[in-house]
């Protein structure tokens, strides 16, 4: 009975902060687009099966970028400070929204009173949503910031669980060394893209500015968690339509559709974004095994792809693309059959899950340098 009430209550919250954001955002009639964002098995896996209410913070960013992307700054600034204080974890996006508000404000006078009103409004949100904690503010600062639960999750597929596989970082760095090695390196990965989007703060740039900066945090930031992934895809999920046929992203659907785009073009899907959803479900496998997801897993990814290879049939899509897509799909069906059918070396437990994992990261180390090229063109 329990079980059925919490599922029922993250539909309740999938249904009023999820699902508005994404029709609204796909209300162009790209059905296919639509069809594989409602499909995208990455979120319910977590949510339904973790018991968890990702979707609250993710549907609010999306309301959040969806408003700023039409100019409604305060009103984008108050979604996201409440998307922020839900869930921490939407620290990843906080950079871009800086820089694409201050972009093209900081200039002039007018610009300037812009960014005090927005600053009264975050001011605001965020006072009202800590109000209840000012007696225990450092216990819950403590309990968002976890950095005595170490560099990573258990699997993740991220920079720092794959370089332990050959060096053992946690047993030779002191965790203060750690935790600077990883906000140096974040850092690093994350600026480019951010003063990029400082310079040309145009809404595509700044989807795109979204996307690096949680991917940056995801690979290279201290304590991350396998399901963290769920963060650059709400942003991922926004290239899903392709006004050049996987060539180039599109206006990810926050800007006005061009009254040039034909009819064909508005119907196409981005492949390297449908791309992505995949891995990063299957980057979450470990996590998915621990709570017995495996079925749901199977049917829901069978789900995705057979909805895949249908849109993907109708379309012209390059063919190296193709190729290296469909090659991929393939390693990630290798390892699955591997840990099926081959026992693993009594020395080496885990090696399928840290295969799984080191498999993952290594693709979304591609996709960073691909998001991070696409906004730089």
């Amino acid at each position: 009975y329990q079980r059925r009430v919490r599922g029922l209550s993250v539909l309740l919250a999938e249904l009023l902060h999820l699902a508005p954001m994404l029709v609204l955002v796909y209300a162009d009639n790209n059905v296919p687009a639509l069809l594989l964002v409602a499909l995208t098995p990455a979120q319910p896996l977590i949510d339904h099966g973790h018991f968890q209410y990702n979707c609250v913070s993710l549907g609010l960013t999306l309301c959040a970028v969806y408003a700023l992307a039409r100019q409604h700054l305060c009103i984008g600034s108050a979604l996201f400070c409440l998307a922020l204080n839900y869930k921490q974890m939407s620290l990843y996006h906080a950079l871009p929204f800086f820089f694409f508000i201050l972009g093209p404000r900081y200039k002039s006078i007018e610009g300037i009173k812009e960014i005090i009103k927005i600053g009264i409004t975050v001011v605001s949100t965020f006072a009202l949503c800590w109000a209840p904690f000012l007696g225990t503010a450092g216990d819950v600062v403590m309990r968002m910031f976890p950095f005595n639960r170490g560099l990573f999750e258990d699997k993740v597929a991220n920079f720092w669980c794959s370089l332990s596989i050959l060096i053992k970082v946690k047993d030779i760095l002191s965790r203060v060394t750690l935790v600077r090695a990883a906000l140096f390196l974040t850092v690093l990965a994350v600026l480019p893209s951010q003063l990029l989007l400082f310079r040309d703060p145009t809404p595509n740039k700044f989807i795109l500015a979204l996307t690096n900066s949680a991917l940056g945090f995801f690979l290279f930031s201290f304590h991350v968690h396998e399901k963290t992934i769920l963060i650059p895809l709400t942003t991922v999920v926004l290239l899903y339509k392709s006004s050049s046929s996987n060539t180039t992203s599109s206006n990810t659907s926050t800007s006005n559709t061009s009254a040039s785009n034909t009819s064909a073009s508005n119907t196409n899907v981005n492949l390297p974004a449908i791309w992505f959803t995949i891995i990063a479900t299957y980057s979450m496998w470990p996590l998915l095994q621990k709570d017995e997801l495996e079925i749901m897993y199977i049917a829901s990814m069978g789900v995705f792809l057979t909805l895949t290879c249908i849109v993907l049939r109708n379309q012209e899509t390059s063919l190296h693309l193709l190729r290296g897509f469909l090659l991929s799909l393939f390693g990630c069906a290798v390892i699955h059959a591997l840990e099926v059918f081959v026992e693993p070396p009594s020395r080496y437990p885990h090696l399928w899950p840290t295969l799984c994992s080191a498999y993952s990261s290594v693709h979304f180390g591609m996709f960073f340098c691909y998001y991070n090229y696409l906004q730089i063109q």
